[in-house]
């Protein structure tokens, strides 16, 4: 994925009968992803290892090793790894399909880089919406 960071798929739509699918995913330091929201799909993070700051609905959160933060779905969130190394979380998105985003615009090896605009044209397919933070005249 962009920003090298590794996320496995461990359990899909066809696994779950669509109710959801789980990935884990290992951002690197200093990894971040801008405000965004999921149209229809729910979002639950759990960390496992790292430090992450998050923002959910304007709220500030920061997150170590053991926490959970549920995401609705059509929620503006963004996040960070502000830890020192990589850190590890397990994604939960409800219902199922989100892996498909992953499967499209990720490659198979982290060091072959990704193009970043057909990462986005993917996201924007699988109903992501990134939220534009420029000051509004």
């Amino acid at each position: 994925m962009p920003g090298r960071v590794r996320t496995e798929i461990h359990l899909d739509t066809e696994a779950t009968a669509g109710a959801f699918c789980l990935l884990v995913d290992h951002p690197p330091a200093g990894w971040s992803l801008p405000e965004h929201l999921h149209r229809g799909v729910a979002e639950t993070i759990h960390v496992v290892e790292g430090e992450f700051e998050m923002a959910v609905d304007g709220r500030r959160l920061r997150m170590g090793a053991g926490e959970t933060v549920h995401v609705a779905a059509d929620v503006v969130h963004s996040g960070r790894n502000v830890g020192p190394g990589t850190g590890r979380r397990i994604l939960i998105f409800s219902p199922a399909g989100m892996e498909r985003f992953f499967l499209e615009a990720g490659s198979p090896s982290e060091e072959l880089d990704v193009e970043r605009a057909s990462v986005a044209a993917a996201a924007l397919r699988h109903g992501w919406e990134f939220i534009d933070s420029a000051p509004r005249d």
